[in-house]
């Protein structure tokens, strides 16, 4: 999963030229934003693990990674639909990674398979909105 979250943070580090690189990070908590932190940005979350042993000595493992874009609420509907907006990025993501092994030659299977809906949260001095799009990975692994 290490290896997975690193090749996702690098992928969207390059292919998201408008959010900074420092604002694409692996994250404990989906509600947690370093301070540092500048919107757009987008937080990644390692999912569950499924393993499904074969009869062959291997095991076909599937990954849940949950990737968040974040969008500052400035002015009314900018924070889902705007340029930068989280339907946006969340698109933009999606565009990124999908059908990608992301240089991991174990990976067979990378697509999306659920999207939260977009969200708000914050108090009153900074007014968020996040989507999350959850993705699945799937992998063989010899044991």
């Amino acid at each position: 999963m290490k290896s997975l979250l690193s090749a996702i943070k690098t992928q969207l580090q390059t292919d998201l030229t408008y959010v900074r690189d420092s604002d694409v990070f692996v994250t404990e908590d989906e509600h947690l934003i370093p301070a540092s932190v500048k919107f757009p940005a987008v937080a990644l979350k390692d999912g569950g693990i499924v393993n499904t042993w074969q009869t062959n000595k291997s095991c076909e493992q599937e990954l849940g990674v949950r990737v968040t874009a974040y969008a500052q609420i400035l002015k009314p509907e900018e924070s889902i639909m705007g340029a930068q907006g989280v339907l946006v990025v969340v698109e933009d993501i999606v565009g990124s990674l999908i059908n990608d092994n992301l240089g991991i030659s174990s990976i067979y299977w990378a697509l999306p398979t659920a999207e939260d809906a977009s969200e708000f949260f914050g108090d009153e001095e900074e007014m968020i909105q996040r989507k999350t799009v959850v993705f699945l990975y799937k992998r063989q692994k010899n044991i």
